[in-house]
């Protein structure tokens, strides 16, 4: 009999210790992944005192180089994860990310940060990879949407926990005597100390072994092969084209918020630590808030279409980035419902493409085709904080969003088009 939790049934050899395990590395990595993004500019505003003009070009150069490195290494971390199994390939990731995290605010010069940043990228990558990965492998196929949503969920759930904790303790760390480059790294040492900690709960509590304990193992090339021929289905070709949106997603919502708010203090008269204070109910609420269209969207994703979830995916985020041309500053909370929007729109575009992906991708060889879904969103990173980045600093800060609302809606028909070429199996509430 296969276990459950609450409506949601697991495959089978899961436990229910195995699925509450990363239901909690679902809050605890992505809210670090994101949390060096949103402390980030407060590093280079005050520890290396980086002039607001070049703040945008930077940090899109650092995410860029994040995701040189994704690229590089997150295929294979998903090939890997299906030759020694997914826990493995998950703790490695979050020690590797302790250490970037732990680095990070010692940084005494540019070229040191790029450094740290890409000891913390490689971490990252595992993380991502095996995280796409577990989450298609727990659930059943009847429950899919249920739990990729419950994932969606708690991913939001951390970002908002992160964000508040990162965002409020360099100002309270200040205000007890602290001086505000001592208050932010000691901040960033406690979040690389719970990932640690977390890497040995990840030890103790996912599942082990391989996803099918076969004599003979898939060769690398023969997975990679896999992979690469599964493009030909026009389904999966569409989720790969989404998760290069939805990492984009994510990653814009995480560096240029925060920058903005940051660039926003020097117009607003008061310091970054304030700014980083005031953004705090912004992230928070918006990224509460989506949890409400996460229950709503992943419920609907196991009664319809999954194509036709992405139609509605894409459509919406299309026109939430596109409301941003109203926004003068995230620290102007008239604008929350804009940014609530945004936010709910980009764990939608999660959900859409990990339940399709998931539904598509053959089990035996799930971690390689999904290990090539995030190669494709490494390249929607790198390209959307590259190009956002120049984009902040020479036309302003909506400019990353408007170039996210433009590749949902070129998406958006890619998406149309599917559906009627090759909408798939449909997989109704029975």
């Amino acid at each position: 009999m296969t276990a459950k939790i609450g409506p949601i049934k697991l495959a089978e050899g899961i436990s229910r210790f195995n699925a509450v395990t990363y239901l909690y590395a679902c809050i605890i990595c992505i809210g670090i992944l994101a949390g060096l993004n949103f402390i980030q500019p407060y590093i280079l505003s005050v520890v290396l005192d980086i002039p607001r003009s070049e703040q945008g070009t930077i940090s899109g150069s650092l995410a860029f180089m994040q995701e040189i490195i994704a690229i590089l290494s997150v295929s294979f971390f998903g090939v890997l994860s299906d030759r020694i199994g997914r826990r493995p390939v998950m703790v490695f990731g979050t020690m590797v990310v302790a250490l970037g995290f732990a680095l990070f605010p010692y940084a005494s010069n540019i070229n040191e940060l790029f450094i740290f940043r890409s000891v913390f990228a490689v971490g990252a990558a595992a993380l991502s990879s095996v995280l796409a990965i577990i989450v298609n492998d727990y659930p059943t196929e009847k429950s899919r949407g249920k739990f990729v949503s419950l994932h969606s969920v708690l991913n939001a759930l951390g970002v908002a926990i992160f964000a508040a904790f990162l965002g409020r303790l360099p100002t309270v760390l200040t205000n007890i005597g602290y001086d505000p480059i001592t208050a932010g790294r000691y901040t960033m040492l406690f979040v690389a100390a719970v990932a640690f900690l977390s890497g040995i709960i990840f030890a103790i509590g996912l599942k082990g072994g391989t996803p099918e304990t076969l004599d003979e193992k898939p060769t690398f090339k023969h997975l990679v092969a896999t992979a690469i021929r599964s493009m030909k289905n026009l389904r999966i070709s569409l989720a790969f084209a989404a998760t290069l949106l939805a990492r984009a997603d994510v990653s814009v919502n995480g560096i240029f918020i925060s920058l903005w708010a940051a660039t926003s203090a020097v117009d607003l008269g008061i310091t970054t630590g304030e700014a980083f204070k005031q953004v705090v109910p912004v992230i928070v609420v918006t990224n509460l808030l989506s949890i409400v269209w996460a229950f709503l969207f992943g419920s609907m994703i196991d009664r319809i279409n999954r194509v036709t979830a992405m139609v509605i995916a894409m459509g919406l985020g299309a026109i939430a980035y596109g409301s941003i041309i109203f926004v003068d500053t995230p620290l102007n909370y008239s604008y929350l419902p804009i940014f609530i929007l945004i936010s709910a729109s980009a764990i939608g575009t999660v959900i859409a493409t990990g339940s399709l992906i998931g539904q598509e991708a053959p089990v035996r060889e799930r971690g390689s085709v999904i290990g090539v879904s995030a190669f494709f969103g490494a390249c929607g990173i790198l390209i959307a904080t590259s190009v956002g980045g120049i984009l902040f600093d020479a036309f302003g800060p909506k400019g990353p969003f408007l170039l996210i609302c433009s590749t949902h809606a070129l998406i958006f028909f890619g998406a149309v088009y599917v559906r009627i070429k090759s909408p798939g199996d449909y997989y109704g509430s029975s």
